[in-house]
């Protein structure tokens, strides 16, 4: 329905209200009078005539009495709400919701007219201005039959928040500060259209009026970092004071997280209405102009991003991985080139309401797509975790680049237990650089042997292991550092494990990235940059710009969470130690080279989990792989995670491909 306006309100216009009645009592004698006239005798004015019509005017007052009385004790409540608002009856006028736009301007979210269901309950009041329950239910028996369940409110998970159409309605009508058409469904299809206009006689008070809903062009490969709007939730309305009961919020990732920005500011028209709220007039006021929501242009560059996500979807398949996550992020300033998280989703299902079977195949599916594993996967690191480990080292004095110790085959702890090299070899003396190239579990151990743990910690910690990154995104996990405390802590949850701490084999587990260690895939990202800028860690972050309807741009500045988490001359040392495990004469990730004009520097994981197979070996493992490039002027950090995606190399072949792409195309 489209609405125009004859007039605008203008400031301090006032409206009169129409009275039921009048009470004049000179009027009321005079027709008394004639009243008492027979044919053409008239009879003569006595002082009885005149008691008469005191009588009557005490009568008349005495009931207007009890009128009043009536309204203020027994409906006071009803009909205070409804005197506040008795000329004039306002309707919002949604604002249009700000686009997502990648770094370059191309378009990832875009508002796109949908048709909308709207109900006018005033159609619905009794001659008492009430509400005729029996007559709505009636109507939205035959309406939620056409509707199906496109009518629940809110996200998935408040769906069941009204049982029925008729409460919805109703509650909504209670709650609204101003008496307003009812926003029944979004989105609908044109059959429904068509069968809503067909039963327009069992629908009083129903239309149908042209809206907007989100739209989201490249879904699967943005889906984790956009997220999807939904319509409004009672809890909503408690906690987001900017926004009323017909508003869509942003329900996950960046259009929850710039939600407020996002939605605008709505306009307001309003009707003149008689005191039982029926329109005086069809054409209505201007009172408020909307105002659409912010532009939000991201980190992200679509290109990267797609390319990024179609190489990691080849690489599930391949490597039969349960899924994995993959990070570009810029070494300076913490922006993100992409995020992607495997398997996406589509989250256009979620626009106007998504269905219970479809949200509980979601739900069901073992691969779990709407978890967001770039931020939230917590998962041990394995080898990768060396690289943090060895800087603290370094900075605590207890190693040099010099520092040797002996790889050897058939190594035990104290007490005999076996700790032994990936793959039983043995690489004999390394020093520092050669330990980080070719990936010695030993050489590690060894130090933490002549060391401990809760010396090791707190530099574990300045690279940010067990706590939040700051991501603009909703959903986040912390990981877990690998301290006594933390075992004993998880041991009550876990019965399994032991409320002790083993100075040798929990320590020595802990260096090389399992036991309980856990990270995310943006932990490792965003350490890996503080080692490649040499000292600084970054907030990574996705938003870039916004921009109004002026087209004023304000850019968005996020600070590091920490500077110079440890000295240079400790991160160069381990960069340098990176760069051989890729390009060094015991270089054991040699699948990094070969990339023209381009050297690269990496460090690898394989981190088991699961049970151990009669062998006394893992059969599950996950697939690490975190880069920096070029290594000659370090610009970007490339991390790869493949879940149960078998070894590093799996993650290393698609880390290259990545790296190669992005040079041959203008990214670097």
């Amino acid at each position: 329905m489209e609405l125009k306006f004859s007039k605008k309100l203008e400031q301090g216009a006032g409206y009169k209200k129409k009275n039921k009645f009048s009470f004049k009592p000179n009027e009321l004698i005079k027709s008394l009078k004639g009243n008492m006239t027979s044919g053409e005798e008239n009879v003569p004015n006595s002082e009885w005539n005149y008691v008469v019509l005191f009588l009557l005017f005490v009568i008349l007052f005495g009931f207007l009495l009890y009128h009043i009385s009536d309204l203020q004790i027994n409906k006071g409540e009803e009909m205070l709400k409804r005197s506040k608002n008795n000329q004039l009856r306002i309707r919002k006028e949604d604002a249009l919701r700000g686009v997502l736009l990648d770094r370059n301007g191309a378009l990832l979210a875009k508002n796109v007219a949908s048709m909308n269901v709207y109900i006018s309950v005033e159609r619905y009041l009794d001659e008492n201005g009430y509400v005729d329950t029996a007559r709505l239910e009636k109507a939205c028996n035959t309406l939620g039959g056409i509707l199906g369940d496109i009518w629940k409110v809110g996200s998935v998970e408040n769906q069941t928040e009204y049982s029925n159409l008729s409460e919805k309605i109703y509650s909504q009508y209670l709650n609204n500060t101003y008496f307003t058409e009812i926003l029944v469904a979004q989105n609908i299809d044109d059959d429904m259209a068509i069968k809503i206009k067909a039963a327009e006689n069992e629908l009083p008070g129903v239309y149908i009026d042209s809206g907007s809903k989100r739209e989201y062009p490249a879904s699967l490969a943005f889906s984790h970092i956009l997220g999807y709007t939904g319509t409004v939730t009672a809890e909503d309305l408690k906690t987001l004071p900017y926004v009323d009961s017909t508003d869509t919020v942003g329900r996950i990732g960046i259009e929850k997280e710039y939600d407020e920005r996002l939605i605008g500011t709505d306009g307001e028209m309003a009707w003149e209405v008689d005191s039982l709220g029926r329109r005086v007039e069809e054409e209505g006021y201007v009172l408020k102009e909307p105002v659409a929501g912010e532009n939000l242009y991201l980190t992200i560059d679509v290109a990267t991003q797609q390319k990024l996500y179609d190489l990691m979807e080849e690489a599930v398949v391949d490597y039969k991985a349960i899924g994995g996550a993959a990070i570009v992020e810029d070494i300076h300033n913490g922006e993100l080139l992409a995020l992607v998280s495997n398997p996406g989703f589509d989250n256009n299902l979620f626009v106007g309401g998504i269905s219970q079977n479809e949200y509980k195949g979601l739900l069901e599916n073992p691969r779990n797509p709407l978890l967001n594993r770039a931020i939230a996967a917590q998962m041990p690191p394995g080898s990768t975790f060396k690289t943090i480990v060895a800087a603290g080292g370094l900075e605590a004095g207890v190693l040099t680049r010099n520092t040797i110790y002996v790889s050897r085959a058939g190594y035990t702890f104290t007490g005999g237990a076996p700790f032994q090299e990936y793959g039983n070899y043995s690489y004999g003396p390394l020093n520092l650089i050669d330990a980080i190239s070719v990936s010695s579990n030993i050489y590690f151990c060894e130090m933490i042997r002549r060391w401990n743990m809760d010396a090791l910690v707190p530099y574990i910690k300045e690279f940010g292991i067990g706590e939040y990154t700051d991501i603009d995104l909703p959903g986040e996990a912390p990981g877990r550092l690998p301290s006594p405390e933390n075992k004993i802590e998880l041991s009550k949850s876990s019965p399994w494990l032991e409320p002790v701490w083993y100075p040798e084999g929990d320590s020595c587990n802990s260096v090389i990235g399992q036991g309980i260690t856990l990270v995310t895939p943006i932990q490792m990202a965003n350490w890996t940059s503080a080692i490649a800028n040499r000292g600084t860690l970054n907030t990574p972050h996705l938003a870039k710009t916004f921009e109004n309807e002026k087209k004023e741009r304000e850019d968005i500045q996020f600070s590091p969470l920490k500077k110079e988490i440890l000295s240079e001359k400790s991160l160069s040392t381990v960069l340098e130690g990176m760069w051989n495990a890729v390009n060094g004469p015991r270089a054991t990730i040699r699948g990094l080279t070969g990339i023209s004009g381009l050297t690269v520097a990496a460090k690898t994981g394989t981190a088991e989990f699961g049970q151990l197979n009669k062998k006394g070996e893992y059969e599950h493992t996950h697939a690490w792989v975190t880069t920096v490039f070029p290594y000659d002027n370090p610009k970007y950090v490339l991390t790869i995670f493949l879940e149960d995606g078998g070894q590093s190399y799996n993650a290393v072949k698609v880390a290259k491909e990545m790296i190669t792409w992005m040079k041959d195309n203008g990214k670097l």
